[in-house]
């Protein structure tokens, strides 16, 4: 059963054994629709008992940590969640996990040009950073995720069909 991290413990709230979470989601409230979270390394999932919104960080109070002394001992443990857990998405929009190590499809040739490394989320709009097959560039070339430049998404497929514009994915010039 794959378990995926949605958040980070912070620090302690309080003397009743609340936790602080920095939320990995852009929805904090998400918190509050589980009953149940995975703690570090720990097998056995934690009862939520209850939940707060707070800014991008969430107030959690889980089940057997009573006091503060208990809620510093679980400072820097990751929040995971199941699969199962994961809420469905609108059509056209995906997680972050399933978009990295797309293969990236050229859609003027059709030829495939690398893959998706990562995804940046701290902008406007989200960008795309691929990584070319046989390149020698170091970083990768970053393409916003909007519709002039992603034409199709195929996840089940594996693929990602990007519109390029001239200059964006060829090499720099060498003085």
């Amino acid at each position: 059963m794959e378990k995926i991290v949605i958040g980070k413990i912070v620090a302690p709230i309080g003397i009743k054994g609340e936790v602080k979470v920095m939320s990995y989601s852009d929805d904090p409230a998400r918190f509050s629709r589980l009953e149940k979270v995975y703690v570090g390394t720990e097998a056995e999932p934690r009862i939520l008992e209850h939940a707060r919104v707070m800014g991008r960080m969430a107030g959690l109070k889980l089940k057997g940590t009573e006091d503060r002394n208990a809620a510093e001992g679980l400072r820097g443990a990751e929040i995971q969640i199941t699969e199962a857990d994961l809420p469905e998405l609108p059509e056209g929009t995906y997680y972050v996990r399933d978009l990295i190590g797309l293969q990236v499809i050229d859609d003027a040739s059709g030829e495939p040009v690398g893959r998706i490394s990562d995804v940046i989320q701290n902008t406007a709009q989200d960008i795309y950073a691929i990584t070319l097959d046989g390149s020698d560039l170091k970083t990768p070339v970053l393409v916003p995720a909007v519709a002039e430049f992603i034409r199709a998404v195929d996840v089940p497929g594996g693929t990602i069909r990007i519109h390029f514009i001239p200059g964006m994915i060829s090499e720099p010039i060498r003085a």
